[in-house]
């Protein structure tokens, strides 16, 4: 009987450099359409190359990308920014739910909450601060100092590791 192999950790896949320049427009909040346009390829080259990424990383969605791509320091930690109001232990609860890959169904369950229930939380997140869409506001909770390399167990089960600097 042979023992399953462990999950590598998400340091050791390093993403190509056309995956990161789309990851970063990604993490900006750019649709689709706008990265296409601005690297001259097309929608569908870039959704293929963000499943790439995501088999990766073993995050599902591009919010849990860019998440990742954070934690690896694949992506450069975007400039600290101060928001002007505090924010909620259900806010930084769901930004947390958000950037580790969870569904609305997954946040749902975890909270013990209805679907619809954090869909509205989502949603509201989103507005309060102003997010283009679930990547930009992954970007946006980095910059804010609410998501952090402390946040490394995807909702795939896959553990994210930060680089070792020699």
């Amino acid at each position: 009987m042979s023992a399953r192999p462990a999950r590598p950790s998400a340091s050791h896949l390093e993403l190509t450099p056309a995956q990161v320049r789309i990851a970063e427009k990604v993490a900006a909040g750019k649709s689709t359409d706008a990265i296409a346009s601005d690297l001259t390829i097309t929608a569908g080259t870039i959704n293929a190359q963000m499943k790439h990424c995501g088999q990766k990383l073993g995050g599902s969605g591009r919010a849990a990308v860019v998440h990742a791509c954070y934690v690896t320091e694949q992506l450069t930690r975007p400039e600290k920014a101060i928001f002007p109001e505090t924010f909620s232990d259900v806010e930084t609860e769901t930004w947390r739910m958000i950037a580790i890959g969870a569904t609305s169904m997954d946040y749902a369950a975890r909270a013990r909450i209805s679907r619809d229930e954090a869909l509205q939380r989502m949603r509201a997140l989103r507005e309060r601060v102003r997010a283009h869409n679930d990547p930009h506001l992954v970007t946006l909770g980095r910059a804010y100092n609410i998501l952090d390399e402390s946040l490394v167990e995807m909702v795939s089960g896959m553990v994210l590791r930060a680089p070792t600097h020699v």
